[in-house]
Parts: C-alpha cells; structure tokens; sequence
C-alpha cells in the first residue's frame, strides 16, 4: 500500500485525505495545531454557489465528501450601501452558509470525521518539512496581508437573514455583513488594503446592523482574521503538490475559497490515484476564475466612487439569477479585454501578491 503524508488538516488537506484514503491509500496527516478548524472561531461562512452551474452540494458529493455538516441554503439576500438597500431572490441557492471551527456541526469537523473514517490518521501537534510530504494544505505561504476581517459571532432571536453592505465607511475597498442562521449569527467587516481602517470599519458596520436591525447580541465572542493573495500560483515542487490556499488559490474579489480549496484537494489526490498531471488539472479548473478575480477587484475597486450605486445597479437587473455572477466568475469577453489594464494595476496597489 502506497503511503501518502499530508502537511495540513484544513480543508483542502482533507478532501485529499478523503479521496486518497478512500482509494486504498495510507494517508497520514500532520497538522501543527491540537485539532482542526482552529483558525476559526464558530465563524459563519458561505460556500458560494456561483462560479459553476453546478451546485456545490452535488460538487462535494462528486468529490465522494458526505454531507455529515450543517448546511443552511440562503436564495434572499439583501445588498445595501447604507442609503438604499435591495432585496434578492435568486433562482437557487446563492450560497449555503456553514460553520467553521472545532465544532461539533462545522465543515472542518465534518471532514475530519470523513478522513478518519475512511482511514486517514491526523497527527496533531505535530509537523514535517513541505519538502517531505506529498501535499501541502497548510494555507496561506505568503508574508504580507492583503485583506482583513473583524466580527462577533453571538445567538439571535432572529429569523434567518443575509445582508450585505458596501460602504468605505463600513468595510474599505471590501464588504460587511450580518448572517442570521438557525440562531447562530455572525457580524464582520472585511477591509482590503489598508487594514489599519479595520476597527473603525468593524464599529461602523456593527452600529449599522444594530440600528437597522434591532438585534439584540447574545453571548458574543470575537471573530476574525487574516487573508493573503498571489498571482504566481504553485501546484508543484519536486514531488510536492500544493492545494487550496497554499498554492495561492483564491477569489481576489471577495475571497470565498472554500469551494476551490476542497476541489484542489480533490484535484491533487484525483492526480495520485489516476498518475495525472496535477499542474495542468489544477491551472484547467482555476486559470480563468483566478484571472476573473483579478478584473473584478480592479472593477470593485473603481466603482467606489458612487458609494457602489452602480454595482446595486448591476445586481438589480440579476434578481432571479446568478447568470452575471457565473459570468465574472469565469472570466468572460470584457473580462479578458480589461485583464492586462487591471493585472496592471494589482501589481502596483497590491505589490505584495508578486511575491
């Protein structure tokens, strides 16, 4: 039996675990924290369903990932710039929000159970050099932060809500927001660029929703963290595959990476078991949506000026589909015209994503 060793216990490490395990291989997994998901904290996240017309609950299960996680289907979605707000409903789930952290529900438990189950041994607290393991899922590689998020998780009498706000006072060159699932409710301001605005951006938006809304917190407890961005992606090193974050898979838009970090985990294991190539697998599945995410912070970036009238513009004219989104997702005509300007100007406002 062949034998596998997989630095990291995220969740693209163990979508690779699942597949590999599965497949009759003997995958240890070495992780340097005491259990898995301990970058998060309870954290509220979407797994968008956009940029395929696949819905990712049928992606995961293609993937052979078991639905043992808490999954809660979001097609009303209100967008708002703090002056006028509009609601909308979509022909299927936007997204599908889940836990994050080392909680009994959450996606990163879900897996870990899944990996174990099929096999796969985690390590905890424990570590090996990248250049002994096969995959590398250990997240982001890079020095230098691009973009930040700060919030509070806390319980709610609320029904289940999701807003989202664009407003340089609520959330610099990002987006803030209120998630209301079945009780479990979270407040973040994400900032790019210039995270020195964070705390300022985060009290904004929490007075926002607080005003708006109503809300009355219960049990809050801090949320938040950090995100980094590339453009020089690396799927391989000598025998050495990078997955998710670690190979700098990412939206630059507006970072939603759960999708493509399990599905690079996939990729990798998928490339072992069938003697693929893993880079050509990997730059197939992610070149254009990672130069789509290019153009779109560049584009996200201009229409500030507006207070982002135009973006609530554009989405008005989407409320029963997620066409448009599919389409900047997957780097489209105008989108390619308008690359080489916007590579551009990544490169100068964001010079560490060279590195």
């Amino acid at each position: 039996m062949k034998k596998i060793k997989i630095l990291g216990a995220g969740i693209s490490g163990l979508s690779a675990a699942i597949n590999l395990s599965k497949a009759n291989y003997e995958v240890d997994i070495f992780e340097k924290n005491p259990d898995c998901g301990m970058r998060f904290h309870g954290d509220l996240q979407g797994l968008e369903n956009w940029s395929s017309k696949e819905d990712v609950l049928d992606t995961l299960k293609k993937m052979h990932i078991d639905l043992n996680f808490r999954t809660t289907p979001f097609r009303k979605v209100t967008f708002s710039n703090c002056d006028k707000a509009e609601d909308f409903t979509f022909d299927r789930p936007l997204f599908y929000l889940v836990k994050r952290g080392n909680f009994r529900d959450s996606f990163d438990q879900g897996l870990k159970e899944q990996a174990t189950e099929a096999g796969a041994k985690i390590h905890f607290n424990q570590t090996i050099p990248e250049g002994e393991a096969d995959i590398v899922a250990t997240g982001p590689r890079f020095k230098n932060i691009s973009v930040a998020d700060k919030g509070i998780k806390f319980k709610t009498d609320l029904p289940n809500l999701a807003v989202g706000v664009v407003n340089k006072n609520a959330a610099y060159k990002g987006y803030s927001y209120l998630l209301i699932a079945d009780g479990d409710a979270c407040i973040c301001s994400c900032v790019f660029d210039d995270t020195r605005k964070l705390n300022d951006c985060f009290d904004f938006t929490k007075k926002y929703f607080i005003d708006k809304y109503k809300l009355k917190i219960k049990e809050p407890k801090n949320v938040g963290g950090v995100g980094y961005f590339s453009i020089n992606n690396i799927y391989r090193e000598g025998k050495t595959l990078f997955v998710g974050e670690a190979a700098g898979i990412q939206d630059f838009l507006a970072g939603f990476g759960m999708r493509t970090a399990v599905t690079s985990g996939y990729l990798a294991a998928k490339s072992i078991i069938e003697n693929l190539d893993y880079d050509k697998l990997a730059n197939q599945e992610f070149s254009k949506y990672l130069k789509a995410g290019i153009v779109n912070r560049f584009t996200w970036e201009h229409a500030e000026v507006d207070n982002y009238n135009s973006v609530l513009e554009k989405l008005s004219k989407m409320k029963q589909s997620t066409d448009l989104l599919y389409s900047i997702y997957n780097f489209n005509l105008l989108e390619q015209f308008e690359y080489p300007l916007a590579l551009s100007y990544i490169k100068k406002q964001y010079p560490e994503v060279l590195e």
